[in-house]
């Protein structure tokens, strides 16, 4: 679990590192007048992207997700941002209500082909008919690829993921499927 943890932050802050440079036809124009060089920043308006996953299912077993997240453009094909999760599920007697936070980072390798990673700490509430109640915390690091479209500032896409801590009180089994959106991309 600590080994888990160090890896993740040690991931994060190499990607943070190396996403502090940004290129020139990305977001940043130079002209050259003798020897000096001029460079026009990007706006922090034009650098935020909002979105997040939902969805769900009722009925004799029911479940719902709701997935908000924001998100820094380090350039034009790399974003880092943070999310919220709320998770409710129900059914055979049991109620189950799952909240936390995350930090996540997404790479676009082809036009619309991306590679994402997520951090997640959740904390579980388990409650039975029965009366008896279970409470963990429960750490989710999670790492995939999908498909995303871009178009006029909105991505849709699909992603599939994989749960490197298999902790046996995760809310997902492996693979996660994700279907969601981007606004400001």
């Amino acid at each position: 679990m600590k080994r888990a943890i160090f890896i993740l932050l040690l991931t994060i802050t190499s990607l943070i590192s190396f996403g502090q440079k940004t290129t020139e036809d990305d977001y940043a124009t130079s002209s050259k007048k003798g020897d000096t060089k001029t460079e026009k920043k990007v706006p922090l308006k034009d650098r935020l992207v909002f979105g997040g996953n939902v969805g769900g299912y009722f009925g004799n077993r029911s479940y719902f997700q709701l997935n908000p997240m924001v998100g820094y453009k380090m350039n034009s094909w790399w974003v880092n941002g943070v999310g919220l999760n709320y998770i409710y599920a129900s059914g055979g007697g049991i109620k189950q209500n799952v909240y936390g936070a995350s930090v996540w980072s997404r790479a676009y390798v082809f036009k619309s082909l991306m590679l994402h990673t997520e951090f997640e700490m959740l904390k579980l509430n388990y409650s039975a008919q029965n009366g008896s109640t279970f409470h963990a915390t429960v750490p989710v690091w999670l790492i995939g690829a999908g498909y995303q479209t871009r178009s006029q500032g909105i991505g849709l896409g699909f992603m599939i993921l994989y749960d490197l801590i298999q902790d046996p009180y995760s809310p997902y089994s492996s693979p996660v499927f994700r279907i969601g959106g981007l606004i400001g991309f």
